[in-house]
């Protein structure tokens, strides 16, 4: 008996199934909020340097705080008559009492030379009233610092990548889960006590490790114990917890206004998790089996069948005997997979072709999602549309690439995201630029969920699991840079935009020279993924594509967070 005989038997979706997608979706939701917490706090706000400390201001009926800015901070007018202050330069006015310097005249002031804000800076706190920013003074020459952690948070992501399926595969699926959350919870904590933004930046590496290790067993873990016919379902489901985490944070963030606070908040999230991960997620049964652990496995298989209600199936250690474990001879080596690849120049192509659209799709999705509280409209309501619009990408994603292919799917989809970007930038911020960017980002959402599922399908059975994992390595190199692009917002407020469009747009035309791959049985060699190029690729014995040729892997990042 096969082990998806066995699932059958034992419910292929039943009582157990849904009560771990519930479980692991919770906890999904929480890895999720810590990746994007940072939209809130170290959200951006106008700032100016502080002048004449707490000194009060002469008998003038005019706002203080707002009389000290006006006075010592040099304005810019710009050509459509707008008037801005610097915001990192002021009269210099050190050592010279506010009354002393109203006396001098504006035409004076002028004479004085500006200086660096000496005195530190006061922050407009009308949408983000406590942020990281303004408690570590994230400005001016340290303005970059935000962008560093995020970037250093997907860094810790490029490490569990490496890293997570290595761990899991050795102590198990639930013990990975349980120890690297429960250490995540431990460092997402630190992060809110910290006291300096060096130490903020080395946390934010560990809790990305810990986050993308655990999410990445959770997947596993799921679709271990669910049947093929019903992975589909079951991974769209699951990646769900991403949209619903936008929402979540949202409220939260809406509702605490201090960052400290809100990133304790979200951190309970996980601890109230970790019960009922350890009470009632069991460990795969494919896992144990793998391991020669077959007394465990059938303890675990006959309770899961108990949880179904399948009283009257009951496994023998007979009938795992000649359960079949899906573990084709797989390389696990990443340098003799690569020695394969070089041998063939096709094989180069397509590899760096792919790679090349995972790395761009996580620049443009992460560029896209971390950028929108720069639109120019509520950026509580900005976010929340961004995460909400993913909702619908997924479940287009489950029909469009059947009726138009993959390729042609990837193409049209990532051609006129990157149009939505550049044309984004013909707006003013406000709401029409926030409109079209937020058509950029369904786009992405849609693409971002289709190439793993392509690359699956590409990938020959003999190094599919490591050829996944070095495309997600490509994705997390894009992931890393999207943060440092919105710092050329400095630069021209238009640059990120235009350069996520540009992208898009080149790794979309650029796909159409990776093979169809819908409807055809999944290589089991590089022979056969060579013969993916030809016109009419031979078919394997059959001719058919079965059960197993079928592809399960969808979703925004399995497991990303």
């Amino acid at each position: 008996m096969d082990f998806e005989s066995i699932l059958k038997n034992i419910g292929s979706f039943g009582r157990y199934q849904k009560l771990l997608l519930c479980i692991l979706g919770y906890a999904l939701i929480a890895y999720t909020m810590q990746l994007y917490v940072q939209v809130f706090s170290a959200g951006k706000s106008d700032h100016w340097c502080a002048s004449w400390g707490n000194e009060d201001c002469p008998d003038t009926g005019i706002d203080c705080s707002g009389l000290k800015k006006d006075l010592s901070v040099p304005k810019v007018y710009n050509d459509d008559g707008t008037v801005e202050y610097k915001q990192c330069f002021k009269y210099n006015v050190s050592g010279m009492d506010m009354e002393t310097f109203i006396g001098l005249g504006e035409n004076m002031t002028t004479r004085l030379g500006e200086i660096p804000c000496d005195e530190g800076w006061e922050h407009d706190r009308s949408v983000f009233s406590d942020t990281m920013i303004i408690d570590f003074e994230l400005v001016c020459g340290r303005s970059a610092l935000p962008n560093i952690a995020q970037s250093t948070y997907f860094g810790g992501f490029m490490a569990g990548s490496a890293l997570g399926g290595l761990t899991s595969d050795l102590i198990g699926r639930r013990l990975t889960i349980l120890i690297f959350t429960s250490l995540m919870c431990i460092f997402a904590l630190a992060t809110a006590v910290t006291p300096v933004m060096s130490l903020f930046i080395g946390l934010r590496f560990f809790v990305g490790f810990f986050s993308r290790t655990a999410s990445l067993s959770q997947f596993v873990l799921l679709m271990e114990v669910v049947h093929p016919r019903r992975r589909v379902l079951v991974t769209n489901l699951y990646f769900l917890g991403f949209a619903l985490a936008y929402i979540v944070l949202n409220g939260l963030a809406k509702l605490i206004y201090r960052w400290r606070i809100l990133q304790v908040v979200i951190t309970l999230f996980l601890v109230s998790g970790l019960p009922l991960q350890y009470f009632f997620v069991l460990e795969s049964p494919r896992w144990l089996l793998i391991k020669g652990k077959t007394e465990k496995a059938l303890k675990t298989i006959n309770k899961i069948a108990a949880i179904n209600k399948k009283q009257d199936v009951v496994m023998r250690e007979e009938d795992l005997k000649n359960a079949q474990m899906e573990s084709e001879p797989e390389s696990s080596d990443m340098i003799d997979i690569l020695k394969q690849l070089i041998r063939s120049p096709v094989m180069v192509m397509m590899t760096a072709n792919m790679a090349f659209n995972w790395c761009v799709q996580s620049f443009v999705f992460y560029g896209l999602s971390l950028s929108t509280s720069s639109l120019g409209i509520d950026p509580y309501l900005s976010f929340i549309i961004s995460g909400g619009i993913e909702i619908p990408a997924y479940i287009a994603c489950m029909f469009v690439p059947e009726w138009l292919g993959r390729r042609l799917s990837m193409t049209i989809i990532m051609v006129l995201g990157g149009i939505c970007c550049c044309c984004s930038t013909i707006f003013p911020t406000g709401l029409n630029r926030a409109l079209v960017a937020f058509g950029g980002k369904f786009c992405i959402s849609m693409t971002f969920n289709l190439v793993y599922t392509w690359s699956a399908e590409l990938i020959p059975t003999s190094s599919r699991s490591t050829g996944m994992g070095m495309f997600s390595m490509f994705s997390r190199v894009g992931s890393m840079l999207a943060p440092f692009m919105l710092l050329f917002e400095d630069v021209w407020i238009n640059l990120p935009y235009m350069i996520f469009g540009v992208a898009a747009i080149a790794a979309g035309l650029l796909a159409l020279f990776i093979p169809e791959t819908k409807g055809k049985p999944l290589p089991t060699t590089l022979e056969e993924t060579r013969a993916l190029y030809r016109k009419n690729p031979e078919k394997n014995e059959t001719g058919i594509s079965g059960e197993n040729n079928k592809v399960f892997t969808t979703g925004e990042d399995s497991g990303d967070l």
